[in-house]
């Protein structure tokens, strides 16, 4: 069983990983415990608890940034942040137990559209510690950079394989005055082109949406029904003229019935799409696969593997998931290779598959895997930290 430390400063987390490098020790980094299951299996003779440094260092309001410690949750931050009628626009599953610094991590986007709403776009600046006890600075209002990389792009999605984030500048945005979703039906179709098409001219006719997303019966998300077509979902948020638009376009466009949802009930729907990924992929026996992609393609995909899952789409962002069960791991195989531009992650699996399975559908390209694996031996050269977890 692996060994735990809880460090409760950026001082503690560089004496455990010192103390675990000189053992040998491999390392993995614990946040809020959300999504711990991204990548591939990562064995552990320590696991560093990152989530006792939290809270707000310095919020610079006229700037809309803000400097937190990594171990600091989402909904905590943006709580915070309320009175000051600003937020972080990142929608993270589970956002009271998704920490800051883990959320960088996984590079996990969220559900808006808005254009800078990356984790890479809105991440100024960090500190971390590398294996070997080094704390680094990056970007920020404090520069000691690692000559020659742009740290911040880096760790962004690392998953814990280059350090430990201790704590991170971010930039903020308003906090929208009004928010409206729409819900448009989508007559069944018996073609993935056809699909395709129909929820791209429908998302088309959406002016500067916040989000976008598209759903089938099944997937247990709060305001849709459990029979029918698929739904897309279109939330407009911001000034109050710009969420009341009118949602005529799109209902055109869609070919079906139309739904709006506010208050409480928009906000319960969304939250149900934001932590899909963690929540619903945990059902007994299945396999969750997250999809990047060109839109079309990627609306093709999820068309097709709807017949083993319930998955979820956000054509905007390039991204899906999808549930399935394990036994039908092969025949979604299948339909993932009629779109060679799609790449699947299996996130969540029953316990031992991914020991006994591929991870990444395909494997990233020669020669990012070659990059990635000479800025790994920069940042860890002993290799300590979740080795095995990337494909390099």
């Amino acid at each position: 069983m692996a060994g735990t430390s809880a460090p409760a400063s950026e001082e503690e987390v560089a004496s455990a990983l010192r103390a675990a490098s000189r053992a040998g020790e491999a390392v993995v980094f614990r946040g809020g415990g959300t999504r711990l299951e991204l990548g591939a299996p990562a064995p552990a003779d320590r696991v560093v608890e990152l989530g006792g440094m939290s809270g707000v260092i310095e919020h610079h309001a006229q700037d809309l940034t803000v400097e937190a410690w990594a171990g600091t949750t989402v909904g905590a931050l943006n709580r915070e942040l309320a009175p000051h009628r600003q937020l972080l626009a990142l929608d993270p599953p589970l956002p009271d137990r998704a920490t800051l610094g883990g959320v960088i991590a996984a590079g996990d986007s969220g559900i808006r559209v808005v254009p800078g709403s990356r984790p890479r776009d809105l991440l100024l600046g960090l500190s971390a510690v590398l294996a070997d006890g080094t704390l680094i600075r990056s970007g920020g209002r404090v520069v000691k950079n690692v000559t020659g990389y742009e740290l911040t792009k880096l760790f962004t999605g690392s998953l814990g394989t280059l350090g430990a984030i201790t704590r991170v500048t971010l930039r903020l945005h308003a906090l929208p005055e009004a928010s409206r979703t729409v819900v448009a039906s989508l007559p069944v179709s018996d073609a993935a082109d056809r699909f395709a098409d129909r929820v791209l001219g429908a998302a088309a006719a959406a002016p500067n949406p916040a989000a976008v997303a598209v759903a089938p019966p099944g997937t247990g998300l709060p305001g849709l029904p459990e029979d029918g077509g698929f739904r897309l979902a279109i939330r407009f948020e911001g000034l109050r003229e710009e969420a009341g638009v009118s949602p005529d376009g799109v209902a055109e466009a869609a070919g079906g019935d139309l739904e709006v949802l506010e208050g409480q009930e928009e906000a319960t729907f969304w939250a149900g799409v934001r932590d899909f990924p963690a929540l619903v992929p945990r059902r007994e026996g299945a396999l969750g696969l997250a999809l990047r992609g060109p839109r079309e393609a990627l609306l093709r995909t999820v068309w097709r593997l709807a017949a083993f899952g319930p998955p979820v789409a956000f054509p905007d962002q390039r991204r899906g998931m999808v549930c399935t069960p394990a036994g039908d791991f092969e025949a979604a195989l299948r339909a993932l290779r009629e779109e060679p531009d799609v790449r699947a992650v299996v996130e969540t699996a029953p316990d031992g598959w991914k020991r006994e399975n591929d991870v990444f559908h395909p494997l990233p390209d020669p020669q990012v895997r070659a990059l990635s694996r000479r800025i790994k031996n920069a940042l860890d050269p002993d290799g300590v930290l979740a080795p095995g977890r990337l494909p390099f």
